[in-house]
């Protein structure tokens, strides 16, 4: 069974990923997976989310 990979910051589709690939040893520890939807960060997003000693994150 495929699942689909959306961004959490912008909900920007990344990709599919196959449900055996989630359940070896090489899943993702950041992902969320709710129903057949998988969230994570877009490299764009995930970019922009690098903490920056001139940056204030609230």
């Amino acid at each position: 069974m495929r699942i689909v990979k959306v961004c959490h910051a912008c909900d920007r589709i990344i990709g599919e990923i196959e449900l055996d690939d989630l359940t070896g040893h090489n899943a993702d520890p950041i992902m969320d997976i709710v129903g057949n939807i998988a969230y994570e960060l877009c490299p764009g997003c995930l970019h922009e989310m690098e903490m920056e000693p001139s940056n204030v994150y609230h």
